[in-house]
C-alpha cells in the first residue's frame, strides 16, 4: 500500500496535524491503535478537558523552562494558544477561561472538543484507521515503511504523534519513543511528571484533605533552585498533590532521589518580618497560645501539628523559646521534606523526556536525522506545568509538522 503522508497517533498533535497536512492538498492516513481517538483528550481536566492557557508570547514560553521554552518558540508564536481557542470556537465549541489562567469548554464536556476535531479532520478529508497499531516503522531509500497487524504501508512522509508514557490505560507504551530510536534519534530518560509526589511523613499525611496557597521549590544537590512554583497545594494520605506538587514532580524525578524540596507556607510574609510578629505577640499577649499566634492564613490543624514538632502545642507565646520560635519559623518559610519520586505513571499526566530536542528542527519539527520524518507532541522532551500547556505544545508543534516543512 503506497501512500503520501502517513501519520502515527489521533491526540492532539496528530489530529492537528492530520488536519492541516489534508487541508494543505496531502492525502493524509491516520492511524490510531485503540479502537477510537483522542483518549488523553475525554480524560484530561477530569473529563472537562482544559484545552490551553490564556498566556502568550515569551511568559508563556517561560513556563516550560529555559530550553524547552526556547526550542517551542516558534511553534507557540506560529499557533499560540489565542489562534487555538479561535479555532475550536469556529469549530463549534465555545470557550471560557478559569482560574489559574485556564481555558475550558463551556459545556464542561471533552467529548465535545474530540468530536470537534474529529469532525474537522473528516471534513479535510483524513482517513483514520483505528485499532491500526505500529508494529514496526523502517526507513527506506525513499519513505517509510509502516508495519501495521494488517498491511505494510509504505508512506512518503511520517508524522509521529504517539505521546508520551503517561496514562498507561490510554494504550500509551512508547511505541513512538522506540521507533524514532531505530530510525537514529536520540530519546532521553522518560520520567513520569505532573504527578503527585510521593511522602512518608506520617504527621503531614494525618493533615490529608488540607488545600494550602504555599510555594514549592526543587533544589539540586549543589544548591540551585530548578524550579519553583506557587500555586494551591494539597496534603493528601498519599504525599502531596494539587497544582503546585505536580508542578514540581519532573523535577523530584530527574533528581531520583538527590534534590531537596523544600515548601514555604506563607509566602506572602518575609522570614523577619514572621519572627516580628511572634515577639510582638508574646510582648502584647504572652498567655496567647502559640498555635493561636501562627498566621491565620495556615489551617488550624497544619498549626498545632507544627507546634507539636517542636515542643510548643501547650505553650502560650511568653513560654516559647527562642530556639523553638526560630525553629517554627524556619518550617514555616522552607519546610524540607525528603521527597524522593512520584506515584509514576500511572497518576501522571504527561512525560518528562523523549526526542532529543537538538534532533528536530522547531521551525518545521522534521528530523534532522531523518528526511521525510516530522516528530510531534508529548514524544519530544517537551513538557509544561499544569494549565493547559501540555496541550496547547502538542497543537502548536503538531500545526508545524502537517506544514510538512511548507513544501
Amino acid at each position: 500500500m503506497q501512500r503520501e503522508l502517513v501519520v502515527i497517533g489521533a491526540g492532539a498533535a496528530g489530529l492537528m496535524a492530520a488536519t492541516v497536512a489534508a487541508r494543505r492538498g496531502a492525502p493524509v492516513l491516520l492511524l490510531e491503535k485503540n479502537r477510537r481517538a483522542g483518549l488523553k483528550i475525554l480524560i484530561s481536566g477530569g473529563g472537562r478537558c482544559n484545552l490551553t492557557t490564556t498566556r502568550e508570547g515569551e511568559d508563556l514560553e517561560l513556563q516550560y523552562g529555559q530550553r524547552r521554552g526556547r526550542f517551542l518558540r516558534h511553534a507557540l508564536r506560529s499557533f499560540p494558544p489565542a489562534a487555538l481557542r479561535a479555532h475550536v470556537e469556529r469549530l463549534g465549541v465555545p470557550l471560557h477561561e478559569e482560574d489559574l489562567e485556564k481555558v475550558f469548554p463551556v459545556s464542561r464536556r471533552a467529548g465535545d472538543v474530540l468530536a470537534a476535531l474529529l469532525d474537522d479532520a473528516a471534513r479535510a478529508g483524513v482517513e483514520i484507521a483505528y485499532e491500526s497499531p505500529m508494529l514496526g516503522l523502517e526507513a527506506l531509500a525513499e519513505g517509510f515503511a509502516i508495519r501495521t497487524p494488517d498491511a505494510t504501508i509504505h508512506a512518503r512522509y511520517v508524522i509521529l504523534a504517539t505521546g508520551g508514557l503517561s496514562y498507561p490505560k490510554t494504550g500509551a507504551t512508547g511505541d513512538g519513543q522506540r521507533a524514532a530510536a531505530g530510525l537514529g534519534h536520540t530519546i532521553t530518560p522518560l520520567l513520569p511528571a505532573l504527578a503527585p509526589l510521593a511522602l512518608e511523613e506520617p504527621w503531614l499525611m494525618a493533615l490529608a484533605g488540607l488545600v494550602l496557597d504555599a510555594e514549592l521549590s526543587v533544589a539540586d544537590p549543589q544548591g540551585r533552585v530548578l524550579v519553583r512554583r506557587r500555586r494551591p497545594l494539597l496534603i493528601t494520605h498519599r504525599g502531596l498533590s494539587g497544582p503546585a506538587a505536580m508542578d514540581v514532580s519532573g523535577a523530584v524525578e530527574e533528581l531520583a532521589g538527590t534534590g531537596t524540596l523544600r515548601i514555604d507556607l506563607v509566602p506572602d510574609l518575609p522570614r523577619e518580618a514572621l519572627e516580628a510578629s511572634l515577639l510582638e505577640r508574646a510582648a502584647q499577649s504572652g498567655r496567647r497560645s502559640v498555635p493561636q499566634a501562627l498566621p491565620a492564613q495556615l489551617p488550624e490543624r497544619l498549626r498545632q501539628a507544627l507546634c507539636r514538632r517542636h515542643g510548643a502545642f501547650e505553650l502560650s507565646c511568653a513560654e516559647l523559646r527562642r530556639e523553638q520560635r526560630r525553629a517554627l519559623v524556619s518550617e514555616l518559610k522552607g519546610l524540607v521534606l525528603p521527597v524522593q519520586r512520584s506515584l509514576g505513571f500511572a497518576h501522571a499526566e504527561v512525560t518528562r523526556g523523549g526526542v532529543a530536542l537538538d534532533e528536530v528542527e522547531p521551525r518545521t519539527m522534521a528530523s534532522r536525522v531523518r528526511p521525510g520524518l516530522f516528530l510531534c507532541g508529548e514524544l519530544l522532551d517537551v513538557d509544561g506545568p499544569i494549565g493547559g500547556f501540555n496541550f496547547q505544545a502538542a497543537f502548536a508543534t503538531g500545526f508545524l509538522a502537517g506544514r510538512l516543512g511548507a513544501r
